[in-house]
């Protein structure tokens, strides 16, 4: 039996549970395997919140990848705990709560606008009910409003990380909605990470209207040029290998006087002669620039 089959919970069938919030939640394919795994192992240990509306459907409030990884495992039920109070109160007392994952600011912007545009309550009520203030509530309603739909069901997805989206798209978006749905749409399924978003960000804000553009069509292409950049050698490792073949050479060169002074032919030998002549070509090389 499951862990969280205990006192008030029951088990529900998954086809009968309601998902109507799950747009709610951003996913995150790596934590969703490993929870997968661990009811796998160990079962279920936290129950599904749910509401019950009046006509007895049980509306999921918090535990969406519980029922996506009970889904993926291919079990029924799945052990539910009842809230008994409305579901915008329910998302609201979840929110406060937290014993879960901790939302994002944006999946807190979109909680807020469920509140108040989904149910029709006011910013000082959802302030209310989430213990925030109006400030606040303005805020991360703002946050939710910034990013084109497109956009947001990227973050939704698991496309993009809700913090990347915050700290690069929500900024570009609002200098340039078309660029940054450009550039999301350019990224397709790659993932970028927080570093990476951000770094197309800084790029395209320091850039001319040009490179702005080219940046919106072709964001992957300045990510690679930025990591073969960053993999390229410094002046300290230059100066190192440098320096490093600079001694090679020297031995080289005391190793054959050495060898010369007894057998006089050595450096007429094949094998020898070929060593010299490619220990030249690369000085001449390196003396020209060419490497």
């Amino acid at each position: 039996m499951d862990a969280a089959l205990g006192l008030g919970t029951t088990e529900v069938e998954l086809r009968l549970l309601a998902l109507d919030f799950a747009h709610l939640r951003a996913r995150d394919a790596k934590a969703e395997a490993q929870l997968m795994t661990s009811i796998g192992v160990a079962g279920q240990q936290h129950p599904v919140l749910v509401v019950v509306r009046d006509d007895g459907q049980r509306v999921v409030i918090d535990g969406y990848r519980r029922v996506r990884a009970l889904h993926r495992l291919g079990r029924d039920t799945a052990v539910v705990l009842v809230i008994g109070t409305s579901e915008a109160d329910a998302l609201a007392y979840c929110h406060r709560l937290a014993t879960g994952r901790r939302r994002s600011a944006l999946e807190e912007g979109w909680l807020v606008r469920e509140l108040c545009e989904g149910v029709g309550r006011t910013l000082g009520a959802v302030g209310i009910s989430l213990g925030r203030s109006t400030s606040w509530v303005s805020r991360r309603l703002g946050f939710a409003t910034a990013l084109p739909a497109e956009i947001e069901a990227a973050v939704r997805e698991g496309l993009v990380s809700p913090h990347g989206a915050m700290r690069s798209l929500v900024p570009l978006a609002r200098a340039n909605k078309r660029h940054a749905l450009q550039i999301v749409s350019a990224i397709g399924r790659e993932r970028l990470t927080t570093r990476q978003l951000g770094a197309l960000w800084i790029a395209y804000r320091a850039a001319d209207a040009e490179g702005r553009a080219r940046i919106a069509e072709q964001p992957l292409l300045l990510l690679r040029a930025k990591e073969s950049l960053a993999g390229a050698p410094t002046e300290i490792a230059v100066t190192r290998d440098v320096n490093a073949a600079t001694r090679a050479l020297g031995r080289a060169h005391t190793s054959l006087v050495a060898a010369r002074s007894r057998d006089p032919e050595i450096g007429a030998s094949p094998s020898v002669r070929r060593a010299i002549d490619r220990a030249r070509d690369a000085a001449r090389a390196l003396s020209n620039g060419e490497y």
